[in-house]
């Protein structure tokens, strides 16, 4: 078993493997462009994600980075922009393997890297979350897809939400492991809402009480289970 850490405030995870891997999820390049279409006039992001991401590789001393699925935004076509931009994003400084997302389609023909359904490190499987699970041996399986966060009561009454990393088990005893999405713009779905509908197909097959889900802050703070955080 490979030692799994989830980097200090940061949505990012370091599997400290044969070959130290540094993974990411959710970096949906090119959402400002839909939040321009809301009145948000944000500049491109493209190259502070990417800086911000190189950062990560330096600070990490990762060699391999995995981009676990929603790479772009847009669906179901790629836009012009992610055109034109995405080819040199995915160009960085240590190997980069692409597992495949829903937001995904047809990144094959921007990018000479490896792109993927699933990947597997030891015993960890890595997979975005959209399609089911494959029929493969595991005891821990890390996805992404479902933007997880918390909304949270401080002691003035103010309510927020905070992305968090959301840990279960399922029910052949596997763990779960969910990332927070990378984009600083996408704020995240609250697990602990009720009334919230959360994406993946864990959870059409699968309620939150049966996972036993767990969240944590980014910077590690335990806040139990999600169906006791108020």
């Amino acid at each position: 078993m490979y030692d799994m850490l989830p980097v200090p405030d940061q949505a990012a995870l370091v599997i400290d493997a044969k070959v130290r891997t540094l993974v990411i999820a959710d970096i949906h390049l090119g959402i400002e462009y839909e939040l321009l279409k809301k009145g948000i006039n944000l500049p491109n992001q493209t190259a502070l994600i990417k800086e911000q991401i190189e950062r990560l590789i330096q600070q990490t001393q990762a060699r391999k980075l995995i981009l676990l699925g929603d790479i772009k935004h847009n669906i179901p076509t790629i836009s012009m922009i992610e055109s034109r931009d995405l080819p040199s994003f995915l160009n960085f400084s240590i190997t980069c393997d692409i597992v495949k997302g829903n937001h995904d389609g047809n990144i094959e023909t921007l990018t000479n890297n490896r792109v993927h359904q699933y990947m597997s490190i030891g015993d960890i499987l890595l997979m975005h979350g959209h399609t089911k699970i494959p029929n493969i041996p595991f005891k821990t399986i890390v996805i992404g897809h479902s933007h997880p966060a918390v909304e949270i009561t401080d002691e003035l009454g103010k309510r927020s939400k905070e992305k968090c990393w959301i840990k279960g088990v399922l029910p052949d005893g596997e763990e779960l492991v969910i990332m927070p999405a990378f984009n600083t713009l996408i704020k995240g779905i609250s697990f602990n809402n009720p009334k919230t509908h959360i994406p993946g197909q864990l959870f059409m097959k699968y309620s939150p009480e049966k996972l036993s889900l767990n969240a944590y802050l980014l910077d590690g703070t335990f806040l139990g289970n999600v169906g006791n955080i108020i």
